[in-house]
């Protein structure tokens, strides 16, 4: 009986949460200012109130505590041409090397030199496709000093190699 209770409890909270989105919706936000506000802290009430509140609420907390992986994280995309290690950047936020590396993991989704590598890769994509750079231009212009590590990197981000991949999409531009 207790799981039928918690299942309809769930259930409720879930339409709780989808009307007021509803509600909020169809507002016009202008008009409304007042009401708004409100539905939206009604909203949240009903997430944090609901069965993920508890995990919703850690990883609020999470996000907040990940301020300066972020600031990080928009340094790298500014200069993701450069050499850099993650000593380097865990020096800049004053955290052990393990630690800077495990909120920057959990924060982005991937290590900082994996958020390098990925900056790196697709701008040289879109070297290659927007100003017709050849595959050498692109890897020594976005940063790589081998050509041939490019070219692996690449092929294990997009599947296929550099010059595979912008004929394909080229290909796949004209078809459209």
């Amino acid at each position: 009986m207790l799981e039928i209770d918690g299942e309809f409890k769930q259930k409720n909270n879930d339409d709780k949460i989808l009307n007021s989105i509803f509600k909020l919706l169809n507002l016009d936000k202008d008009e409304n200012k007042f009401l708004f506000k409100h539905i939206k802290r009604e909203i949240i009430f009903n997430i944090i109130t609901g069965k993920n509140g508890r995990e919703f609420i850690k990883q609020v907390v999470k996000l907040q505590n990940a301020g300066e992986i972020y600031k990080v994280n928009s340094w790298i995309k500014y200069n993701f041409k450069s050499n850099f290690t993650v000593e380097d950047l865990a020096a800049k936020t004053n955290m052990s090397v393990s630690g800077f590396h495990q909120k920057f993991k959990s924060a982005v989704g991937m290590g900082p030199i994996q958020c390098q590598k990925k900056l790196r890769l697709l701008e040289a994509r879109r070297l290659m496709l927007d100003e017709n750079k050849n595959v050498t231009d692109a890897a020594i212009n976005v940063g790589y000093e081998r050509i041939s590590q490019f070219i692996r990197d690449y092929k294990k981000i997009f599947g296929l190699s550099p010059k595979e991949d912008i004929l394909k999409i080229k290909n796949c531009a004209k078809n459209l």
